[in-house]
């Protein structure tokens, strides 16, 4: 038991975890090839899985999506501050100034919190 036509039956559980996995590696770039070794399938599984995977996220509502890039925002916010740090050249620290700047001016776009740029509205 446990075998269905020659496949082995895989708990549904470690099948999400397979899919969350391989869309995440497949947004770092890495190919199915990359995908099937280190989740130990096979390609065409690796491809079925990561196509499964970006469906469940195509099927997120807008606010989910939201949360879920706030919360990446957030988590390179907070390697920005940390690396501020332990910046130890007025460039690096300059360069990480523009990064927090603009990792804050895509979360206060993506909050709705951006204001009108000034001179666009009817005077």
């Amino acid at each position: 038991m446990g075998k269905r036509k020659g496949a082995e039956v895989v708990d549904p559980r470690i099948r999400v975890e397979q899919a969350v996995r391989a869309v995440m590696m497949r947004r770092e770039g890495a190919d199915y090839a990359d995908i099937a070794t280190e989740l130990r399938i096979s390609e065409a599984e690796a491809a079925e899985i990561t196509r499964v995977g970006y469906g469940r996220l195509a099927a997120q509502t807008a606010d989910e999506l939201r949360i879920e890039v706030e919360d990446r925002l957030n988590g390179l916010l907070r390697r920005a501050h940390l690396d501020l740090r332990f910046a130890d050249s007025q460039s690096a620290r300059t360069a990480l100034y523009r990064t927090i700047l603009a990792i804050e001016g895509r979360r206060a776009q993506l909050l709705g919190l951006d204001l009108p740029k000034a001179g666009t509205g009817d005077e």
